[in-house]
């Protein structure tokens, strides 16, 4: 009962997301197969998305430091395109997190450091561009990841600690709008978004929050950042992207797209 009890609470969790080029659908305006003419096109990729730092709080049960909470994910992507003007994509993958705490127990603080072995990514999402010109796109998009580490280990001031049972839950939503300006190749973009950012970890064996529990929980300091990138196509086949983000979280994200 106490393993469901947390895995319950720990379900809610949320994480931010890389967001890449809005004008990505009408990039690459010829793949291999498909006609340039067809108004449904399909694109496969690789996306690897690197968190140095989430810039996190801890919540509710604590209200101690968080010093780094980092990310890395690796994923392969599909997406449906629609009249070069509409992608609704999904990607799986491979995720790993690094957290680092401090908290306070019978009036000792303590440091919690955490590492999860990758685990199993999914997500899917949805951008389209809303009004364009020759070369300027302004748009929106929207999504979703979610993921579940249950092979971890901690650190509690440099002490190994005990996790059989442990679970780390993740998920994230988000939305965003940015514009974009094609010049040549190169297609640089800026824009906003805004993520409500959870995660929940829970040990069981041993308290690593203010609570004197053996559960956790973060959130973003700030829910609203901004991003920066750019991309580089030719406008056949194949498209290069990388993308930068700040204030919320510092993230690097690089991508690439195949146009069937």
């Amino acid at each position: 009962m106490k393993k469901l009890a947390v895995f319950a609470i720990l379900f809610r969790s949320l994480f931010a997301a890389p967001v890449e080029n809005t004008s990505a659908p009408q990039l690459i305006e010829e793949g291999f197969f498909i006609s340039k003419d067809s108004v449904v096109n399909v694109r496969a990729g690789y996306e690897g998305d690197f968190i140095a730092d989430a810039r996190m709080k801890q919540h509710e049960v604590s209200s101690g430091r968080v010093d780094c909470y980092e990310q890395q994910t690796n994923s392969g992507t599909v997406t449906v395109n629609f009249v070069n003007r509409l992608d609704v994509y999904a990607l799986c993958g491979s995720s790993r997190t690094c957290a680092d705490w401090r908290f306070t127990n019978d009036g000792n603080t303590q440091r919690a450091q955490l590492e999860t072995l990758y685990s199993f990514l999914w997500g899917a999402g949805i951008r389209g561009i809303f009004y364009k010109t020759e070369c300027f796109a302004f748009g929106m998009g929207g999504r979703f990841e979610h993921s579940e580490y249950d092979n971890l280990w901690m650190t509690i001031d440099g002490s190994v600690q005990k996790t059989n049972g442990a679970e780390l839950h993740w998920r994230v939503w988000q939305v965003d709008a940015d514009m974009s300006y094609r010049i040549d190749i190169f297609t640089p973009y800026i824009g906003v978004k805004y993520s409500n950012v959870r995660s929940g970890v829970g040990i069981l064996s041993t308290a690593i929050s203010n609570s004197g529990l053996g559960v956790n929980f973060f959130e973003n300091r700030s829910p609203v950042g901004v991003f920066i990138g750019c991309s580089l196509s030719s406008g056949k086949h194949f498209m290069l992207n990388i993308e930068g983000r700040l204030i919320d979280e510092e993230a690097v994200t690089i991508s690439g797209d195949f146009r069937f």
